[in-house]
């Protein structure tokens, strides 16, 4: 197995209209970093995270570290890297393309690397893409939550919490009557309530049976208060997934700030430490649901992750973890892989293949990039 020969990192910005997101901001863009891996075999693996400020020009430093050495070097290299980016977003793109590339090498899945996986398909919940601007969520909710439930989705995640709950308890009752009895629900706060809001809305999902109450709360003061937030309400509470470090992560599950615990492996450091983070909330009897970004490849992530996770109970039927599916358009996840993900009957399987399981189109990378930065050995 050759050593990495070269560094590639690719910007990735898609524009859209109108502008749309969660309650707290609209945007029109879904911007992302990808990094490629290539050893002196020709063996390639890739990684992605969010496009945050700098992170082409840092991950391009990182090949100074990265460039040279044995993808099977992967803990040393998340040492390294980690001291030197000090970005845990920048750590997670390249820690993903490592996994990628060794396992390739090896040719087995990065699950593998992890233990092996436990299950052979997970259920997918559908992302609801949030407020769309200038139209009322009475207008475009129905439709777009029907419309899921049509794709074959079981379970759907609502982004709320934009307009007083006066005006959207109605809408989340509408939803829940309209759908089938075999769809799920889900809320996302995104932040966007205050403690007094967030039990008050919490109590009107839980009366409505949905799943779970998401990150309602800010979260990047370090999930102060979500502890509290929990206790005060009976639905269950998710959160976790700008969790940056092991130390955060252990500060969160034993303060038991959250039922539902969502590590995200394009922020807290890749899969691996995904996996460490599900592993130290099941230890102290927390649920774990690995968070996806909107990418392909940071849903694949997840996906190696969640394989490797045991059951929640002994009763081999449960349906956690749960796998979030963006549910816009977003060609970083329609047309990032020749063969996209295989979903049936609202699951999606595991897939067999070395690696993430998935294979990149690069020329459609390189086609749509708006920024391409490589490092070469002897560079």
């Amino acid at each position: 197995m050759g050593p990495i020969e070269r560094l590639e990192c690719f910007t990735l910005i898609h524009t859209f209209s109108p502008a749309r997101g969660p309650s707290i901001a609209l945007g029109s863009t879904s911007a992302y970093v990808v990094v490629k891996l290539t050893d002196t075999d020709g063996v390639a693996g890739w990684g992605e995270t969010y496009l945050v400020p700098g992170a082409a020009a840092t991950i391009e430093e990182m090949g100074s570290i990265v460039v040279g050495r044995q993808a099977g070097d992967a803990t040393a290299l998340r040492i390294e890297v980690s001291r030197a980016a000090q970005n845990p977003y920048l750590e997670s793109a390249l820690s993903i393309a490592v996994d990628d590339l060794r396992a390739r090498q090896l040719g087995v899945p990065i699950y593998d690397l992890y233990g092996g996986a436990q299950r052979s398909r997970v259920r997918a919940y559908a992302a609801m893409t949030g407020y769309i601007e200038g139209v009322d969520p009475s207008e475009s909710w129905p439709e777009e939550t029907a419309a899921l439930a049509d794709e074959g989705f079981t379970a759907i995640k609502m982004r709320i919490g934009r307009y007083p709950l006066a005006h959207e308890a109605p809408l989340y009752e509408r939803v829940r009557r309209d759908l089938p009895a075999g769809v799920d629900l889900m809320a996302d706060g995104n932040a966007g309530f205050t403690f007094r809001e967030a039990v008050q809305t919490g109590r009107v999902l839980d009366d409505l049976g949905f799943l779970w109450f998401e990150e309602p709360l800010n979260q990047w003061d370090g999930y102060v208060g979500y502890e509290e937030l929990a206790d005060a309400m009976d639905i269950a509470l998710a959160g976790g997934e700008v969790t940056m470090s092991r130390g955060a992560a252990r500060s969160l599950v034993e303060r038991r700030g959250v039922d539902i615990y969502q590590p995200e492996p394009v922020i807290c450091g890749g899969i691996g430490e995904a996996i460490f983070i599900a592993d130290l909330a099941r230890l102290n009897a927390i649920s774990a649901a690995p968070h996806t970004s909107g990418g392909a490849i940071g849903i694949a992530a997840a996906i190696q992750a969640i394989a490797t996770l045991p059951d929640p109970t002994r009763l081999p039927l449960h349906d956690l973890p749960l796998l979030e599916f963006g549910a816009d358009r977003n060609p970083w996840k329609v047309d990032m892989f020749r063969e996209g993900f295989v979903r049936r009957d609202g699951w999606i399987d595991i897939p067999t293949g070395p690696g993430l399981g998935f294979e990149v189109d690069e020329a459609f990378v390189r086609r749509r990039a708006s920024e391409v930065r490589v490092v070469m050995a002897n560079s």
